[in-house]
């Protein structure tokens, strides 16, 4: 093949991923515009935002993540816009800002080189991201699609040059602070670095630049481990070994991980029978479409953030492992990665509806209702979209820009954000019914 031919191919495959990147993305898109990254931790996040006007600070070893997310929505905040479902949209920016440049980073790690690798980053995002679409937010989300362009850089067969190096650099240095399952990344990333600083030890610029990301790959494990042993949260750290567990629950990620495989070791030995063996579980998932009324529910979503430590190493490995044979697609897994990204994207479309009727029940209740209501008397008690201690929360925002109605949340659930109560959130961007005056003194009146 000519070198005129190879770039040829190299763009049209690389515009055909794009295109695919910008089909995964419509799903998540949509999930923005129903204001799903407000389940879970969501809108606990907004709120907070709004009213310190600040970022979030929750965890030292997750805060880049968090800079890299609500960077807009804290911006919008301190130029004095007041408009909540505006900011809530001005968040959902910053939550797809991280998408964006994670592959378009990618497709510059593999410029002039092959470009089957950006097929892995698109399964990682069905499998991991897409997975987990009840908690839009999760910091997890960030140190994946980081991982990505990281491996690709240090992947690449050219000599880095010193623009790669510092871009390799600064991605590893947010990359340690993201989330804890970066450890195992870290390990990957590490490693690689010796094979190259190996390889490279007569070139002094590819010395430095490769000993810098052994380093900062390295720098990673410890931040990691010392939040491993000692979580923000011990029923969290309960909860992530118990969603490893279930890991039977996570259709779209098993479908991933299948097709990752069996795409990778076919193309190796140049088998589409084996390529083909990635169409079972994916007729598995159009039977769990035609008859299951729901994916996962927001539980088992926030159980799916174990999937940056069991799914993730796996697509990382698959795609050292076809840079290594420089696997290059065929006609035969071209269509299947298309049938496989149309069917998962038409999954998560199908199960989003979920999230909607929910959203719209709990802003039905809060505007027809006045004062204090009881969820346990309300048709979303038992919702398999909520959660126990965020329904006061997601009720006020709904009711922007008159509360008339607070929803609470079930008795004694151990922690909750605020009690209505006592106190009341988001004075300077929503008005009260003067039911609530006696709650605090300070809220500006419904007319």
């Amino acid at each position: 093949m000519t070198k005129k031919s190879q770039n040829k191919t190299f763009y049209s495959d690389t515009l055909l991923y794009l295109l695919l990147f910008l089909l995964i993305s419509l799903p998540l898109i949509y999930s923005f515009s129903i204001e799903k990254h407000l389940s879970a931790d969501g809108v606990y996040y907004l709120t907070s935002i709004l009213d310190q006007e600040d970022f979030t600070y929750i965890s030292w070893s997750r805060q880049f993540s968090n800079y890299i997310t609500q960077w807009p929505l804290v911006l919008a905040v301190k130029t004095g816009l007041k408009n909540i479902p505006l900011l809530t949209q001005v968040y959902a920016t910053g939550l797809y800002f991280p998408y964006i440049v994670s592959y378009l980073l990618c497709i510059y790690a593999v410029r002039k080189e092959n470009s089957f690798p950006l097929v892995f980053p698109l399964v990682s995002i069905i499998g991991i991201n897409l997975s987990a679409d009840y908690i839009l937010i999760g910091e997890h989300h960030v140190m994946v699609l980081l991982s990505w362009p990281i491996l690709l850089l240090l992947l690449r067969k050219e000599p880095l040059n010193w623009l790669d190096g510092w871009l390799l650099w600064i991605l590893l240095a947010v990359f340690s602070r993201t989330y804890e399952t970066s450890i195992i990344p870290a390990v990957i990333f590490s490693a690689i670095s010796v094979v190259k600083l190996y390889k490279a030890r007569q070139n002094k610029k590819q010395v430095i630049i490769y000993s810098i990301s052994l380093f900062l790959s390295f720098l990673t494990l410890p931040i990691s481990l010392y939040f491993i042993l000692n979580p923000v949260s011990e029923s969290n750290k309960s909860g992530f070994v118990s969603g490893i567990l279930r890991i039977r629950l996570y259709k779209a990620a098993l479908v991933s991980a299948s097709f990752a495989f069996f795409s990778t070791i076919g193309l190796i030995y140049r088998k589409n029978s084996l390529i083909l063996v990635s169409l079972f579980p994916m007729t598995l998932y159009v039977y769990l479409l035609l008859f299951r009324t729901r994916g996962l529910t927001a539980g088992e979503s926030f159980g799916s953030r174990t999937l940056s430590l069991t799914l993730l190493p796996l697509l990382l490995i698959c795609t050292i492992v076809s840079c290594y044979y420089n696997i290059k697609s065929n006609k035969t897994s071209t269509r299947i990665l298309v049938l496989f990204v149309l069917l998962m994207a038409i999954g998560n479309f199908r199960f989003a509806g979920n999230w909607k009727d929910f959203r719209q029940q709990v802003i039905d209740i809060v505007n027809t209702n006045k004062g204090y209501i009881p969820i346990e008397e309300t048709i979303v008690k038992q919702s398999y979209e909520s959660w126990v201690w965020n329904n006061s929360s997601l009720g006020v925002v709904w009711s922007y820009p008159c509360v008339r109605s607070i929803l609470l949340n079930m008795p004694n659930i151990g922690w909750e954000p605020f009690d209505p109560h006592k106190e009341l959130i988001l004075k300077n961007y929503v008005s009260y019914d003067v039911f609530f005056s006696g709650v605090d003194d300070n809220i500006t009146t419904c007319n």
